[in-house]
């Protein structure tokens, strides 16, 4: 009589996934994105958004002291600032799209953001030019500074927005799993950037 003695192997184990392939599918568009990123960007929104509210801080000092030739609001700055508006939108709506996997309604999206910021930017060009054409210049009057040195500052650092729209098309592009969280981290910079230019739009010309 022969006995046959079969070994039983013991089950494997689950694969794991990758951190931030939420799906498994491997192509990193798991909704959950890593914190680094996100906080990162607060505490980069929280820098800049300090140095904004010591500039009009002192811009409101020196208002009252008395010495203050008002200048009338350009009205491009209105188109402006439904162009800003109409950018930050479509960032959130990008941001959607990624939501559902669609990378390609993402870019899409992310072109009409650059478009609407680029109108914005070139508006903001056409005011100085308008205000310059005026006789008002930098050094005109007080009013005038804080407008030309708060609109430039805040052009500025609208370029470093279309450098991280540049970077989340990337890695869309190359379905990048980090993709996620430099969205999330876009939209948050870029949101606020739109609502500073509402700030600042305020406090130079109705308070």
């Amino acid at each position: 009589m022969t006995i046959t003695v079969r070994e039983i192997k013991p089950p494997a184990p689950p694969r794991r996934r990758p951190p931030g392939d939420g799906d498994g599918s491997g192509h990193g568009l798991a909704w959950t994105p890593p914190r680094a990123v996100p906080m990162a960007t607060w505490l980069l929104v929280g820098a800049i958004a300090m140095f904004f509210v010591a500039l009009t801080s002192a811009l409101l000092v020196r208002r009252a002291s008395g010495e203050w030739a008002a200048i009338s609001a350009p009205p491009m700055l209105w188109l402006t600032t439904v162009a800003i508006a109409a950018s930050s939108l479509a960032v959130e709506r990008a941001r959607a799209a990624l939501r559902f996997g669609d990378t390609a309604a993402l870019g899409r999206r992310l072109r009409w953001a650059v478009g609407f910021g680029v109108a914005f930017v070139v508006g903001q060009f056409a005011t100085w030019q308008t205000l310059a054409a005026a006789g008002v210049y930098l050094a005109t009057n007080p009013h005038s500074s804080y407008f030309y040195l708060l609109t430039g500052a805040h052009v500025v650092h609208l370029l470093g927005g279309f450098a991280g729209m540049a970077l989340v098309a990337g890695r869309a592009a190359r379905h990048d799993r980090t993709l996620r969280a430099a969205a999330d981290g876009l939209a948050i910079y870029w949101h606020f950037l739109a609502g500073l230019w509402i700030y600042l739009f305020t406090v130079l010309f109705w308070i």
